[in-house]
Formats: structure tokens, sequence, C-alpha cells
């Protein structure tokens, strides 16, 4: 297939808000595009060793890539549980009673989601399906099969009246049925600058305090992605003092490491195995994205202007997106 902007742009090739289920595919690791073995490799050796992460970096910088990539539907021998709170109220995390409230109805809904997609599956006329399913609008990541879904079902009936250390039990109890399956538990808190930007100082403070403090306590991995914002008002050492490794997301270096990510994409939503960039890009256009990025502090910033530099390209019947083109996309907002 010929590579040319029309096909960049009717297959939406630089799209800056991939599905979860895409970003993982997507990904470039930084381990391959700046230093070796201090991003990807560190956040699964944590993980490996159940030690709790902090992933730091702005909103755009490739943290939830890095996420999706280690902790997705291809990672081998994990079982991520993704904390749904983009659109949860502050109340959601501010105590770890509430905590622990969200994290056993967020395990109690997959169990559900797995149980009703096992008794669909063995309907009159249907067999048993023993592999493992991707379930739970992309909460579970397959992981969750039968036996789990029915064991975790049984561990999370509590009464009302339960004390935190009941459900504190309860949690360690779930995640025990999933260590015994011979898969490592990750409890997986992304994109936390999109919930905690509203609650102020307080709210970040109780979260990376009581709250993970008291997570520690669970027989589980913990990995929490973090906005340098929140040190403004808080020191780091102090805001992350118990997330004993600390990866901050490496900026990418040169127009190599942009024109690694670039392929990627185009193998993934064009189709073309070998795309060649100078049929489309001209001689000074990855510089151009490259110094967006930079002054963004943002991947994602970064494809957006790609997207809009495209139409601006075919609007000037061009073959090719020049630094010009990258310029007026970036200026244009």
């Amino acid at each position: 297939m010929p590579l040319s902007l029309h096909l960049l742009t009717d297959r939406y090739v630089f799209e800056s808000s991939p599905t979860r289920h895409d970003l993982g595919a997507l990904h470039v690791p930084f381990d391959e595009l700046t230093q070796p073995g201090q991003t990807e490799a560190r956040l699964d050796a944590a993980v490996r060793r159940r030690e709790p992460a902090a992933l730091i970096g702005a909103s755009g910088s490739g943290k939830s890539s890095v996420i999706a990539h280690m902790l997705g539907p291809l990672a081998e021998g994990v079982a991520p549980l993704f904390v749904p709170l983009a659109a949860m109220p502050a109340e959601t995390i501010d105590t770890p009673v509430h905590l622990a409230d969200h994290l056993l109805s967020t395990i109690t809904r997959l169990a559900g989601s797995a149980e009703a997609r096992i008794e669909a599956d063995l309907a009159p006329g249907t067999t048993m399906i023993t592999r493992t399913r991707r379930v739970g609008g992309g909460l579970g990541w397959g992981w969750m099969r039968g036996e789990i879904a029915r064991q975790v079902t049984h561990q999370t009936k509590l009464e009302d009246r339960a004390t935190l250390v009941d459900k504190t039990d309860a949690l360690a109890q779930v995640l025990a049925v999933v260590s015994a399956e011979g898969l490592q538990p990750v409890l997986v808190f992304d994109d936390t600058d999109r919930w905690l930007r509203n609650g102020g100082t307080k709210l970040v403070e109780s979260f990376f305090g009581e709250g993970v403090r008291w997570m520690l306590e669970l027989p589980a991995a913990l990995v929490v992605a973090a906005h340098p914002h929140y040190f403004e008002t808080t020191p780091r050492d102090r805001l992350l003092q118990y997330l004993d490794t600390r990866i901050t997301i490496p900026q990418l270096p040169t127009t190599a490491a942009i024109d690694a990510i670039l392929r990627r994409r185009i193998k993934r939503y064009a189709g073309v195995s070998d795309p060649d960039l100078p049929e489309v890009f001209g001689p000074d256009a990855s510089a151009a994205i490259l110094g967006v990025y930079r002054e963004a502090g943002s991947l994602r910033r970064a494809l957006q202007v790609c997207h809009t530099a495209l139409h601006e390209a075919l609007s000037d019947g061009a073959s090719q997106l020049t630094a010009r083109h990258i310029q007026a996309a970036a200026n244009a907002g």
C-alpha cells in the first residue's frame, strides 16, 4: 500500500487518544529510545518484586503508554487491576475505608462481568471455554477467568457493618486467590492528575499518604502515576515516601526517537509494514515535531499537532508534511 498524506489522514494515524488496548501496541519502549533499563525494565522489576512504584510524568508524556505496554493483554504472569477514578468524586479515595470500598466494588464488578460471560459461553449448545478472556471494559485485561471470578465473588461478600480490617482481609483473600493461579496481582492507579487536580493538596497528600500506606498491607504490587505538579505544594520525597521505586518518564532525545514513534503508528493504523518516512515527511518535519514535543513536554500534544498539520498540508496540495505545516498547526492551538 503506497504511503501518502491522504492515507495518514483517512486512517487517523496520529489520533492522539487511542484506546488503552491500542496504547500498549503503539508504545515504543523508552528503554529503546533513551537510556536502556531505566523505564520499562525498572517497572517490570518492581512489579515482579511486588514493590510499590511511582511513574512520574506530565500529562501526555507517556505514563499511560508505559503502563499499557507493560501490563496490557500481552504481559505474562501478571493480573493488573486498573482502578477507575477519573469520574469518581474525591470521597472515593479520601480515606482508606473509602478506598477499600472502591477496590472491593471494582473487583466485584469485574468478577460479575466474567461470570456473566462464562454463563453465556456455557449456554445450551456451547462447550466449556477455558482460555483467558479480556472482560470488564478493559479493567481486567483478561486474567479474570472462571474459577478466579467465582472465588472472588465469594470473598467480596461482606456485611454492611464490615470494618476496615474486615475489608482489608477480604481484599487480601481475593489477591491470594489470584496469586494461587500463578499470577502477580497489580493495583494500577493511572492518570491520577485527572482525579486529584481538583481535590487540592489535602486530597493528594491523603491518597499518597494514608491511602498508599494502607495499600502496602495488601499482597499485591502497586503502580501509581504521579504528576510533577503535585510536588509544587508537597516535597517529592515526602509525597512519595511509601513508593519505593520512582521512575521518571524520560524526555525523548532525538529526531530518531520521534521517527520510531511515527513509524510504529503508521504500521499500526495504516497497515504499511515498512514505512519510508521521507515519502510523507519533509527533511525538517521530524525536527519541528521534536520542537513541539519539547516545548509542551507532551508527546500527546506533538501527535495532535501532526494530525492538524496533515490537513494543512493537504489544503496546500502538498505531498509531504513540512516544518511549515507543523508550525502552522502548533500556532493554531
